[in-house]
């Protein structure tokens, strides 16, 4: 019942929720920022590559993964690796914007923990915005995916590279993953992120009130977690520490395609082939139902104060598409409902019929056409009728792979 559903895991993530408010942003403060110069092939230092290369072997701990995943997920392995090769072509542009794109200033460090690193994303009227000549920038909070286990920050490298065209700085944040960390120390991370960019993103031209936190998959049920515990500290009359970012200045959480509910999760990952047990490896003594968001709603704690809590949280927008594989579009309808019975006014369930899991960041921007995460960001930023004009002004994307390649990658998607 609710009163055994508050166990280990969820008391460690309240846990270390506060030990990220607590947390001293002012270690980490940025020195002034100069737009670098843009660098060839030629120019860049190998150093750079090995660095990055070390980031994401310890962002994808294969060896693990195997381990834990199981044998019968070698089909599923097998489709990724195939999925991977097909859209090589236009990552390899992704790629290329990383490592060579003079506005993304990589590897800025925002906490004390392994992988407390992000990348901001600045347009060419940052340094304007900084200098005070225009009005700050809206500002992105951009957190990936990648099933808790194997995500980094240069995920977001194509919506940075498109919200730059829109004039929004894009903070991409990473956290630590299984198994250096479980979900209270992402969590945490993730926290410790967004307290971060409250402190410093206006030394970068942006406005620190205006900010939006975009999340998909894991990341989308990290966030979910943290708005909803920090929802209720508020509730309870836990002061807000002068540097962690208020939630009201969190002009929306959009959440695409995130596992809300571990516990109803298990049936779907074990009838793809992939072992269940992974899940509890995540939590706290495998304490599913205390790292679930779903199931935070049905505690004591929520039935006491979430209807104030509720008050303090930003705008929700839950998207998800119907041919998702990797997490099914139930995990948000359920979860939209549940927001709402409890008291959450502020609630958008976009479901889109034939959507996977990538399409929306993936496949979608390779084809040219699909501004999907961009038209769901601008209308919480700058209102709908400016968004509208903001779009329409955005040049238009190129297509970075021919459909029957985008075809076949969209067959053998294990997403």
């Amino acid at each position: 019942t609710a009163s055994l559903l508050a166990g280990r895991g969820r008391s460690k993530v309240i846990d270390k929720i506060h030990t990220a408010l607590d947390g001293d942003t002012s270690a980490f403060k940025p020195a002034r920022p100069e737009m670098r110069k843009q660098k060839t092939m030629m120019e860049f230092e190998t150093k750079d590559f090995v660095k990055a290369s070390e980031e994401i072997a310890e962002a994808i701990p294969l060896a693990p993964l195997a381990v834990k995943f199981g044998v019968l997920a070698l089909g599923l392995v097998i489709r990724l690796v195939v999925y991977s090769l097909l859209i090589t072509p236009a990552a390899l542009t992704f790629v290329y914007s990383y490592f060579f794109d003079r506005r993304i200033i990589r590897r800025v460090r925002f906490g004390p923990n392994r992988r407390n690193y992000l990348d901001i994303y600045l347009p060419d009227g940052a340094k304007q915005a900084r200098e005070g000549s225009v009005e700050p920038l809206p500002v992105v909070v951009g957190i990936m995916g990648g099933a808790w286990v194997m995500g980094h920050r240069s995920w977001n490298t194509q919506l940075g590279v498109r919200l730059l065209d829109a004039g929004i700085i894009l903070v991409a944040v990473d956290y630590r993953n299984y198994p250096i960390g479980k979900i209270p120390e992402m969590v945490e991370d993730i926290s410790r992120a967004l307290n971060w960019v409250h402190a410093n993103i206006a030394v970068y031209g942006g406005d620190p009130q205006n900010v939006v936190v975009h999340a998909q998959s894991a990341g989308a049920h990290l966030t979910a977690l943290l708005m909803l515990e920090r929802s209720l500290m508020e509730a309870h009359g836990e002061e807000t520490p002068r540097a962690a970012m208020p939630l009201s200045d969190v002009k929306a959480c959009i959440l695409l395609s995130g596992p809300y509910d571990l516990e109803a999760l298990q049936p779907h990952v074990i009838s793809r082939g992939l072992n269940a047990g992974m899940l509890h490896s995540l939590c706290v003594d495998g304490d599913l139902a205390g790292c679930s968001p779903y199931v935070l709603l049905d505690t004591p704690e929520w039935a006491e104060a979430g209807l104030v809590a509720a008050e303090s949280l930003p705008p929700i927008h839950l998207f998800h598409g119907t041919e998702d594989q990797a997490v099914p579009s139930w995990s948000s309808v359920r979860f939209a409902k549940k927001l709402k019975d409890v008291g959450v006014k502020n609630v958008t369930l976009d479901i889109r019929p034939g959507f996977t899991h990538t399409l929306p960041i993936l496949e979608g921007p390779m084809r040219g056409e699909c501004d999907m995460q961009v038209e769901l960001i601008l209308p919480y930023l700058f209102g709908k009728d400016a968004a509208q004009q903001r779009l329409a002004a955005l040049p238009k994307q190129p297509r970075l792979l021919p459909e029957f390649m985008l075809r076949a990658a969209m067959y053998v998607t294990p997403y």
